[in-house]
């Protein structure tokens, strides 16, 4: 009985109406897939563009807008110019299997604010002096780091970078969280050496309007096939009841 209905609904589909149809349902499932895939792209092209820009260095002043860091902020690279004017060390961090120094400098920048800045990695204190020239540095944004928050300090030697320490230990306003060295003119000489960024450079949000975009098209293709291949079968159906109706007994 199931391969005689799906023999009738063949030769249902072969008539000239449903042949129309067919075309028809072809004709629309092409323009869903173009359309889907153009959306496709569109998200791409938009993520792409976006990470670009992300990835452009952007002035100090035009990132660290809120007196917290937001995750958009963190992981950016930044230009900032200005002097030293003070350091501080924090201890224990590695860099090549060596346990060493963070050496800490307060950047003043043109506008009068300060930031703390990781200038580089040094394996002791000793004559590791305050650059007195000005210099222009390319750093990534890092956040304050909390862990071991109610570590004792030594003096300059801390266990974490945290901006409000750090305040208080300058005697100075910082902007929210510190930035790590990337590039540095004029370049330093020795040490302190330059240390990779310890957070992941920041990402854009998904696009996520365009890409359900394309899966909409995609579905609309996908429930074209469904409906027209229910009315083909229904009408299939009918016609045949139809059929043994006026057939003459």
């Amino acid at each position: 009985m199931r391969s005689e209905t799906l023999s009738q609904t063949a030769r249902h589909a072969i008539t000239p109406r449903w042949i129309v149809a067919f075309v028809l349902l072809v004709a629309f499932i092409a323009a869903c897939i173009f359309l889907g895939r153009w959306q496709w792209d569109r998200t791409s092209n938009i993520l792409d563009a976006e990470r670009a820009a992300t990835a452009q260095p952007a002035v100090i002043s035009e990132v660290l807008l809120t007196p917290e860091l937001d995750d958009a902020t963190i992981g950016r690279p930044v230009l900032a110019e200005g002097t030293y004017q003070a350091q501080a060390l924090v201890s224990g961090r590695l860099l090549d299997g060596r346990t060493g120094l963070w050496v800490v400098g307060q950047l003043v920048m043109s506008d009068g604010t300060s930031i703390a800045v990781v200038r580089g990695w040094t394996p002791s204190a000793l004559e590791i002096s305050t650059p007195v020239q000005e210099v222009a540095i390319r750093g990534i944004v890092h956040p304050d780091e909390f862990f071991y928050a109610d570590a004792p300090t030594d003096g300059e030697t801390l266990v974490t970078i945290d901006s409000a320490t750090l305040e208080q230990i300058w005697g100075v306003e910082l902007l929210p969280g510190y930035l790590i060295v990337t590039e540095q003119v004029p370049a330093p000489i020795g040490y302190p050496t330059p240390v990779p960024p310890t957070v992941q450079t920041a990402d854009v949000a998904f696009p996520l309007q365009n890409f359900f975009y394309a899966i909409q098209w995609w579905l609309f293709a996908l429930f074209a096939v469904v409906v027209y291949l229910r009315w083909l079968w229904m009408d299939a159906r009918d016609a045949a009841a139809y059929s043994t109706t006026v057939a003459p007994s």
